[in-house]
């Protein structure tokens, strides 16, 4: 289903988010927005969910010798307008694995950048040292610019990360998670390693 078509069916799904309680909206910026995309990512915070299919990725290949699998080494790429300034990006997202789980980390460029040719798989270098980039692998993202009425001041996103940028009514989000499935940050880009934080979604687990 396309995007454009989703807006149709929101009063029919709203309603389930409402007695859904394996989902509740924690905090946000804007709650319509927020119980919204809740509703089309799911009760277990799916990031496989049909939001994802309005960025289309496509797999880098790089100069050299790369890994045989690509479950814990790979590299995709998409052009989007991640930072919502009205120009196209090139976005590369990056998976590596920790102690066996999969980690996502996104690197921003402008959409003519001729970094993917200069980088190799003996070299990642020139893609790894852009300030424009989410990388936090083996840290943690706190849940901190919204109020989360009686949570923890120390709730984190923490260690291994998913990462799924999607459009939605022609402005580019990124959904965050960790391997928890626990919680969901929804969030727009905005530069450097800034985000901000518009929805706190908390899902029912696996």
């Amino acid at each position: 289903m396309k995007l454009t078509s989703m807006g149709s069916m929101f009063l029919m799904m709203l309603p389930a988010f409402s007695a859904a309680a394996s989902v509740e909206l924690m905090g946000f910026a804007d709650k319509p927005f927020c119980e919204k995309v809740a509703v089309l990512f799911g009760e277990h915070l799916d990031l496989d969910a049909e939001l994802s299919q309005t960025v289309q990725w496509g797999p880098v290949k790089f100069k050299g010798q790369g890994p045989p699998t690509r479950r814990c080494s790979s590299f995709d790429r998409a052009k989007m307008d991640l930072d919502n300034d009205g120009q196209e990006d090139l976005v590369v997202k990056a998976t590596f694995c920790m102690k066996g789980a999969p980690s996502d980390s996104l690197y921003v460029f402008p959409a003519d950048s001729t970094v993917l040719d200069q980088a190799s798989w003996q070299d990642l270098g020139p893609l790894l040292a852009t300030r424009n980039k989410f990388e936090r692998t083996g840290g943690t993202y706190p849940l901190s610019s919204l109020r989360i009425d009686g949570a923890l001041p120390t709730l984190n996103l923490a260690i291994t990360f998913s990462l799924q940028p999607f459009v939605f009514d022609e402005v580019a989000y990124v959904g965050l998670t960790d391997t928890r499935r626990e919680w969901m940050v929804i969030a727009k880009y905005r530069g450097g390693e800034r985000f901000e934080d518009l929805c706190y979604l908390h899902g029912s687990r696996f």
